[in-house]
């Protein structure tokens, strides 16, 4: 017969939730800070910040509010806290309103993340079929375009410069199918 662990009292569903949550959202947040902090170390030390300081505030997020605002907001005040550090030390970039308009650009970003991957996914399904294969080949099996034209029996430059038609209709594509991010 096999004992199953006691769950601590302590730890709720909602509990539950949030945590998984933020680990949903631990790479939008790393995308965010790495905008906004040159040093990919401190990007890290301040993304594990921002996480603690979520799940120690737990109790602070109101239920049905928006989660990704609230983790952003308090990434964004773990940022200004850095940078203060790094200003008693004499290592700032940038102003703190160059800072402010990254951060909403990054943010701006990060919330269409989801709709661009979705035109993408679009647009490369109503590629044809070769194209759908040279990209295949170039990016998810990244053979070089060298082997690849050797096996095709052509010159590595036709396929460089199918693969930038190709890029240019994705591009169009996308920006047909998602006018309202170009406004």
């Amino acid at each position: 017969m096999s004992q199953q662990p006691e769950r601590d009292p302590a730890f709720s569903a909602e509990d539950d939730l949030l945590g998984a949550q933020i680990e949903e959202l631990r790479p939008a947040l790393k995308g965010y800070v790495l905008s906004l902090l040159p040093d990919r170390d401190a990007c890290e030390d301040v993304v594990q910040e921002t996480c603690l300081f979520l799940w120690d505030r737990r109790g602070d997020f109101e239920a049905g509010s928006n989660f990704r605002a609230w983790a952003f907001k308090a990434a964004w005040f773990k940022v200004l806290t850095h940078r203060r550090e790094m200003q008693r030390r004499k290592l700032v970039s940038f102003s703190e309103d160059v800072l402010e308009r990254i951060s909403r650009a990054s943010q701006e970003f990060s919330e269409n993340v989801d709709h661009r991957l979705a035109a993408l996914n679009h647009c490369v399904a109503s590629l044809p079929a070769e194209s759908q294969r040279l990209l295949q080949l170039r990016y998810l099996d990244k053979l070089s375009l060298t082997a690849h034209a050797r096996n095709l029996g052509v010159k590595p430059n036709q396929i460089q410069k199918s693969l930038s038609r190709i890029r240019i209709a994705l591009r169009q594509c996308i920006e047909n199918r998602l006018p309202s991010l170009h406004e």
